[in-house]
Protein backbone atom coordinates (compact mmCIF):
# COMPACT_ATOMS: atom_id res chain seq x y z
CA UNK A 1 0.00 0.00 0.00
CA UNK A 2 1.41 3.36 -1.06
CA UNK A 3 0.39 6.53 0.74
CA UNK A 4 -0.32 9.61 -1.36
CA UNK A 5 0.70 13.02 -0.08
CA UNK A 6 -1.34 16.01 -1.24
CA UNK A 7 -1.53 19.73 -0.46
CA UNK A 8 -4.41 21.54 -2.16
CA UNK A 9 -5.00 25.31 -2.16
CA UNK A 10 -3.39 25.88 1.24
CA UNK A 11 -3.15 29.38 2.71
CA UNK A 12 -1.04 30.06 5.82
CA UNK A 13 -0.19 33.28 7.57
CA UNK A 14 1.41 34.36 10.86
CA UNK A 15 -0.50 37.47 11.87
CA UNK A 16 -0.27 39.83 8.92
CA UNK A 17 2.62 37.91 7.33
CA UNK A 18 1.47 35.63 4.51
CA UNK A 19 3.61 32.50 4.32
CA UNK A 20 1.71 30.48 1.70
CA UNK A 21 -1.02 31.55 -0.69
CA UNK A 22 -2.90 28.85 -2.61
CA UNK A 23 -0.08 26.26 -2.48
CA UNK A 24 -0.86 22.94 -4.21
CA UNK A 25 1.14 19.80 -5.05
CA UNK A 26 0.76 16.02 -4.97
CA UNK A 27 3.01 12.96 -4.69
CA UNK A 28 1.44 9.55 -5.32
CA UNK A 29 4.15 6.90 -5.31
CA UNK A 30 7.14 8.61 -3.73
CA UNK A 31 8.84 7.12 -0.71
CA UNK A 32 11.48 9.76 0.08
CA UNK A 33 10.82 13.39 -0.81
CA UNK A 34 13.49 16.04 -0.29
CA UNK A 35 12.20 19.53 0.52
CA UNK A 36 14.50 22.33 -0.66
CA UNK A 37 14.41 26.08 -0.22
CA UNK A 38 16.38 28.99 1.14
CA UNK A 39 16.27 30.00 4.81
CA UNK A 40 12.94 31.64 5.58
CA UNK A 41 11.17 30.13 2.55
CA UNK A 42 8.71 28.20 4.72
CA UNK A 43 10.16 24.67 4.78
CA UNK A 44 9.67 24.17 8.51
CA UNK A 45 6.18 25.63 8.36
CA UNK A 46 5.25 23.28 5.53
CA UNK A 47 6.43 20.24 7.46
CA UNK A 48 4.50 21.27 10.59
CA UNK A 49 1.34 21.92 8.59
CA UNK A 50 1.51 18.51 6.95
CA UNK A 51 2.25 16.72 10.24
CA UNK A 52 -0.78 18.32 11.89
CA UNK A 53 1.31 20.43 14.26
CA UNK A 54 0.14 23.82 12.98
CA UNK A 55 -3.17 25.16 11.59
CA UNK A 56 -3.79 26.82 8.23
CA UNK A 57 -6.59 29.16 7.22
CA UNK A 58 -7.74 27.63 3.95
CA UNK A 59 -7.21 24.55 1.79
CA UNK A 60 -6.69 20.84 2.39
CA UNK A 61 -3.79 18.54 3.26
CA UNK A 62 -4.09 14.77 2.93
CA UNK A 63 -1.72 12.07 4.13
CA UNK A 64 -3.24 9.03 2.50
CA UNK A 65 -6.81 8.99 3.81
CA UNK A 66 -6.03 11.30 6.73
CA UNK A 67 -7.19 14.86 6.14
CA UNK A 68 -8.15 16.47 9.46
CA UNK A 69 -5.41 17.95 11.62
CA UNK A 70 -5.94 15.29 14.30
CA UNK A 71 -5.87 12.46 11.77
CA UNK A 72 -2.67 13.76 10.21
CA UNK A 73 -1.01 14.05 13.62
CA UNK A 74 -1.98 10.44 14.33
CA UNK A 75 -0.37 9.31 11.06
CA UNK A 76 2.81 11.40 11.16
CA UNK A 77 5.97 11.76 13.21
CA UNK A 78 7.87 15.06 13.19
CA UNK A 79 11.49 15.44 14.21
CA UNK A 80 13.68 18.55 14.15
CA UNK A 81 16.82 20.01 15.73
CA UNK A 82 14.81 21.75 18.43
CA UNK A 83 12.92 18.61 19.49
CA UNK A 84 14.24 17.54 22.88
CA UNK A 85 13.65 15.77 26.16
CA UNK A 86 14.35 16.63 29.82
CA UNK A 87 18.08 16.91 30.40
CA UNK A 88 17.97 14.53 33.39
CA UNK A 89 16.37 11.62 31.52
CA UNK A 90 18.58 8.88 30.13
CA UNK A 91 18.06 7.64 26.59
CA UNK A 92 16.76 4.36 28.03
CA UNK A 93 14.19 6.19 30.16
CA UNK A 94 13.06 8.20 27.15
CA UNK A 95 12.43 4.99 25.20
CA UNK A 96 10.55 3.41 28.11
CA UNK A 97 8.30 6.44 28.44
CA UNK A 98 7.59 6.43 24.71
CA UNK A 99 6.37 2.85 25.07
CA UNK A 100 4.02 3.93 27.86
CA UNK A 101 2.70 6.84 25.82
CA UNK A 102 2.38 4.94 22.53
CA UNK A 103 1.59 1.21 22.86
CA UNK A 104 2.61 0.68 19.22
CA UNK A 105 6.09 2.08 19.93
CA UNK A 106 8.68 -0.58 19.00
CA UNK A 107 11.03 -0.32 21.98
CA UNK A 108 13.02 -3.38 20.94
CA UNK A 109 13.74 -1.84 17.55
CA UNK A 110 14.67 1.49 19.17
CA UNK A 111 17.13 -0.19 21.55
CA UNK A 112 18.63 -2.07 18.61
CA UNK A 113 19.16 1.16 16.66
CA UNK A 114 20.72 2.85 19.71
CA UNK A 115 23.21 -0.01 19.94
CA UNK A 116 23.93 0.03 16.20
CA UNK A 117 24.63 3.77 16.02
CA UNK A 118 26.35 4.14 19.41
CA UNK A 119 23.73 6.12 21.31
CA UNK A 120 24.36 5.07 24.95
CA UNK A 121 21.04 4.34 26.65
CA UNK A 122 22.46 4.91 30.15
CA UNK A 123 23.57 8.48 29.40
CA UNK A 124 21.31 11.46 30.18
CA UNK A 125 19.89 13.55 27.33
CA UNK A 126 21.74 16.62 28.59
CA UNK A 127 25.08 14.79 28.34
CA UNK A 128 24.59 13.38 24.84
CA UNK A 129 26.41 15.03 21.93
CA UNK A 130 24.42 16.96 19.34
CA UNK A 131 24.78 14.09 16.88
CA UNK A 132 23.62 11.54 19.45
CA UNK A 133 20.59 13.68 20.28
CA UNK A 134 19.66 13.94 16.61
CA UNK A 135 20.01 10.20 16.17
CA UNK A 136 17.95 9.43 19.28
CA UNK A 137 15.19 11.83 18.18
CA UNK A 138 15.11 10.11 14.77
CA UNK A 139 15.07 6.65 16.38
CA UNK A 140 12.11 7.65 18.56
CA UNK A 141 10.22 9.04 15.56
CA UNK A 142 10.83 5.97 13.41
CA UNK A 143 10.03 3.48 16.16
CA UNK A 144 6.62 5.09 16.76
CA UNK A 145 5.57 3.20 13.62
CA UNK A 146 3.60 5.98 11.93
CA UNK A 147 3.39 5.89 8.10
CA UNK A 148 4.67 9.45 7.50
CA UNK A 149 7.92 10.85 8.83
CA UNK A 150 8.67 14.59 8.51
CA UNK A 151 12.30 15.54 9.21
CA UNK A 152 13.59 19.10 9.54
CA UNK A 153 17.34 19.68 9.08
CA UNK A 154 18.69 16.85 11.24
CA UNK A 155 21.77 16.39 9.05
CA UNK A 156 23.14 19.87 9.70
CA UNK A 157 26.44 20.04 11.58
CA UNK A 158 26.83 16.27 11.94
CA UNK A 159 30.17 14.55 11.44
CA UNK A 160 30.60 11.90 8.76
CA UNK A 161 30.08 8.99 11.15
CA UNK A 162 26.78 10.35 12.47
CA UNK A 163 25.55 11.17 8.94
CA UNK A 164 26.30 7.62 7.82
CA UNK A 165 24.47 6.26 10.85
CA UNK A 166 21.44 8.41 10.05
CA UNK A 167 21.52 7.31 6.40
CA UNK A 168 21.48 3.69 7.57
CA UNK A 169 18.43 4.26 9.77
CA UNK A 170 16.59 6.04 6.95
CA UNK A 171 17.43 3.20 4.55
CA UNK A 172 15.92 0.69 6.98
CA UNK A 173 12.81 2.87 7.28
CA UNK A 174 12.34 2.79 3.50
CA UNK A 175 12.35 -1.01 3.46
CA UNK A 176 8.77 -0.79 4.75
CA UNK A 177 6.59 -0.12 1.70
CA UNK A 178 3.92 1.53 3.81
CA UNK A 179 6.05 4.44 5.01
CA UNK A 180 7.07 7.79 3.49
CA UNK A 181 9.76 10.35 4.41
CA UNK A 182 9.58 14.08 3.69
CA UNK A 183 12.88 15.72 4.64
CA UNK A 184 13.89 19.38 4.60
CA UNK A 185 17.66 19.70 4.48
CA UNK A 186 20.50 21.81 3.16
CA UNK A 187 22.69 18.69 3.25
CA UNK A 188 20.75 17.24 0.34
CA UNK A 189 23.84 15.61 -1.17
CA UNK A 190 23.90 13.24 1.83
CA UNK A 191 20.46 11.79 1.03
CA UNK A 192 20.25 12.33 -2.72
CA UNK A 193 20.63 8.65 -3.60
CA UNK A 194 17.81 7.71 -1.20
CA UNK A 195 15.37 10.30 -2.55
CA UNK A 196 12.92 9.58 -5.36
CA UNK A 197 11.11 12.94 -5.33
CA UNK A 198 11.84 16.58 -4.59
CA UNK A 199 10.09 19.89 -4.08
CA UNK A 200 11.48 23.40 -3.95
CA UNK A 201 9.80 26.31 -2.17
CA UNK A 202 10.46 29.80 -3.47
CA UNK A 203 8.43 33.02 -3.42
CA UNK A 204 5.22 31.40 -2.19
CA UNK A 205 5.37 28.74 -4.90
CA UNK A 206 6.33 25.06 -4.97
CA UNK A 207 8.09 23.27 -7.83
CA UNK A 208 7.81 19.47 -7.65
CA UNK A 209 9.67 16.58 -9.25
CA UNK A 210 7.91 13.25 -8.78
CA UNK A 211 10.51 11.22 -10.73
CA UNK A 212 13.85 12.42 -9.46
CA UNK A 213 15.87 9.71 -11.21
CA UNK A 214 14.19 10.52 -14.51
CA UNK A 215 14.90 14.21 -13.94
CA UNK A 216 18.57 13.44 -13.30
CA UNK A 217 18.84 11.42 -16.51
CA UNK A 218 16.98 13.98 -18.61
CA UNK A 219 18.97 16.96 -17.33
CA UNK A 220 22.25 15.26 -16.42
CA UNK A 221 22.04 17.08 -13.13
CA UNK A 222 21.98 16.59 -9.36
CA UNK A 223 19.99 18.11 -6.49
CA UNK A 224 22.71 20.76 -6.21
CA UNK A 225 21.96 21.73 -9.81
CA UNK A 226 18.22 21.67 -9.06
CA UNK A 227 18.71 24.01 -6.13
CA UNK A 228 20.69 26.38 -8.34
CA UNK A 229 18.37 26.21 -11.37
CA UNK A 230 15.09 26.59 -9.54
CA UNK A 231 16.61 29.16 -7.21
CA UNK A 232 17.42 31.39 -10.17
CA UNK A 233 14.05 30.91 -11.85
Amino acid sequence: MMYSFEVKGVHKNYGRKQVFTDISFRFDQNRFIVLLGSNGSGKSTMLKLCAGLAPFSKGEIRLGDASSRIERAQNASYVAEGVGYPAYQTAGTILTQQKKLYPEFNQEQALHYCHEVSVPTQVKWGSLSTGQRHLLALIVAISTQKPFLFIDELLANLDTTKKEAMQGILTDFLLDDNRTIVMATHAYEDVEMLADGAMFIKDDDVTTITDLEGWRQEHGASLRDLFARVGRA
